[in-house]
């Protein structure tokens, strides 16, 4: 972990999640006993989702619990369109399994709550209310803009490519990477809760950003 990095153990689940999708519900939509055969944290997860209305079919989709189908030992849970796909393991219900297209599944560090954290900063970065981007930033440009923000320590998830990372600020979110359509360059999407908030970035000049609002 680097030294400035925050732990997601520092992040206080139900604050972030209040910030960025609103108040939870009073109820969450039940888990039929049917289902008593899924690990206790995916339920975990569905419970949480419908509470704050977390998306389920952002940037990535959690498949419903009737729709959760066996693929060689392992029981696909949340896939994306790029050819990532998690999933678990009913002899081993506590880890969590990853792979891309047709690479073998390995098994993550983190746990259950670490990756419900991890996909919800995935979503809160492209549904915030104000969002701006770039795919070919600097290695310096991003990393001034970069200099706003905390890097947050999560999992060994290799989504969506090697290098990419989250990183928080007050008031905002963001994630980057190497850019896939630039070399030498990095993408970077900042998410934002209010239009002061990402007016406030201290932002370099050279970056073209693309700008979105909700």
């Amino acid at each position: 972990m680097e030294a400035d990095a925050l732990s997601p153990a520092e992040i206080e689940m139900d604050s972030f999640l209040s910030s960025w999708f609103g108040p939870a519900k009073s109820s969450a939509k039940e888990i039929g006993p049917e289902f008593d055969w899924i690990p206790a944290g995916l339920k975990k997860w569905y419970e949480i989702t419908s509470r704050w209305e977390i998306p389920v079919e952002g940037v990535k989709r959690l498949i419903p619990p009737s729709e959760i189908l066996e693929e060689e030992g392992k029981f696909i849970f949340l896939m994306d369109q790029g050819g990532w796909a998690w999933s678990f393991d009913l002899t081993e219900p506590s880890f969590i399994f990853e792979a891309k297209d047709d690479e073998p599944w390995r098994r993550l560090n983190a746990d259950w709550s670490e990756m419900l954290l991890w996909h919800s900063f995935s979503e809160a970065v492209e549904y915030a209310p104000f969002t701006q981007w770039s795919s070919n930033a600097s290695a310096e440009a991003a990393n001034e803009v970069l200099s706003n923000f905390r890097k947050v320590s999560f999992t060994d998830s290799m989504w969506p490519s090697p290098g990419w990372a989250f990183y928080i600020a007050d008031g905002m979110v963001a994630d980057a990477g190497p850019s896939k359509w630039t070399p030498d360059s990095f993408s970077i999407t900042v998410g934002a809760s209010s239009r002061e908030s990402i007016a406030s970035l201290n932002s370099p000049t050279g970056i073209e950003w693309l700008v979105r609002q909700k």
